[in-house]
């Protein structure tokens, strides 16, 4: 599951004069303003080690398939009222801001209804849909934006929602958004991201400095998966971070040996053999003496090439 909603307690938002006034309780009750209940995106999600009934709200939603195995991902997302619990049903409308979504309908999301509800006896709801994973999104990132039409019963009261009491005040800043609570984003792609085994930083002693070509590459060569790559124990007490170097040392150095000696027999396309970088250069991993990570082919190839005498 991406995102994993709460949906236990319950806010009460209080509009008041000079700002608003927030406040929680147990029961599924919310205190009553004048003029008609408002309405907002309320979701949540943080630390999967921290109490998720603390999440902060935040203003958007990112599903990384670059940390996933999934072909196709489902988005919830909540969204609550301001003002009074009633015994009937309140609809709503949730429609997709056309100028600000880049996402293709049917081809990377399905599954969206426009039609919502805030059921009798309930503060909240939540929308869904589901994303799906495109070969385009390897490079690019989809954008859905989605805008409350508050309807007859609700009203859309607040301009922005700050830190709420009693929940953590992390909101993600990733993505850069409006902050409007009327509006929520959805953000997705394919991109590769350092995974937990890469280590704290963008280098690691098993593999030289993180970039998605060289952990597809790893992968590739290794057989491991994503999942094998986040577990950061397997690779720093179980061995697998030096399986993995050793594997891709040998392949890399094989790569280079069959380039050389075609440069050396005069062959000055021989440089194709090696396996490069998204930037052109040489990919390295540590161990490897005879380039770093910084070399580019020309540089040896210039080195090593050795046109044959015409006779």
């Amino acid at each position: 599951m991406i995102m994993k909603m709460y949906n236990c307690s319950l806010m009460i938002f209080l509009l008041a004069i000079g700002g608003l006034l927030l406040a929680s309780c147990e029961k599924k009750e919310v205190m009553e303003y004048e003029g008609l209940d408002g309405i907002y995106f309320d979701v949540q999600y943080g630390a999967a080690h921290g109490d998720e009934s603390v999440w902060a709200r935040q203003n958007y939603t990112y599903v990384s398939f670059g940390t996933i195995e999934a072909e196709e991902a489902d988005i919830t997302m909540k969204v609550g009222i301001a003002g009074s619990v009633k015994d009937y049903d309140r609809p709503f409308r949730v429609e997709i801001v056309a100028d600000s979504t880049t996402a293709i309908p049917e081809e990377e999301y399905a599954d969206f209804s426009e039609e919502q509800v805030i059921k009798a006896g309930e503060n909240h709801t939540y929308v869904t849909l589901k994303v799906f994973k495109t070969a385009r999104l390897t490079r690019d990132t989809a954008r859905i934006q989605f805008r409350i039409d508050p309807g007859e019963y609700f009203t859309l009261p607040f301009s922005e929602v700050g830190n709420i009491p009693g929940r953590w005040n992390d909101t993600k800043t990733q993505f850069a958004t409006s902050g409007n609570p009327a509006l929520h984003d959805v953000f997705f792609n394919n991109i590769l991201q350092r995974p937990a085994g890469w280590g704290a930083n963008e280098y690691s002693s098993y593999f030289g400095t993180f970039s998605p070509d060289k952990y597809q590459y790893l992968m590739d060569v290794t057989g491991y998966t994503k999942a094998h790559f986040e577990q950061l124990s397997a690779m720093t007490q179980g061995g697998r971070g030096t399986k993995i170097r050793s594997i891709a040392m040998k392949d890399l150095q094989a790569r280079f040996n069959k380039g050389y000696y075609r440069l050396q027999a005069g062959d000055a396309d021989g440089w194709e053999e090696w396996m490069l970088e998204g930037n052109g250069k040489m990919m390295w991993v540590p161990g490897i003496s005879w380039w770093n990570e910084n070399t580019l082919p020309e540089e040896l190839v210039k080195q090593y090439y050795k046109p044959q005498a015409k006779e």
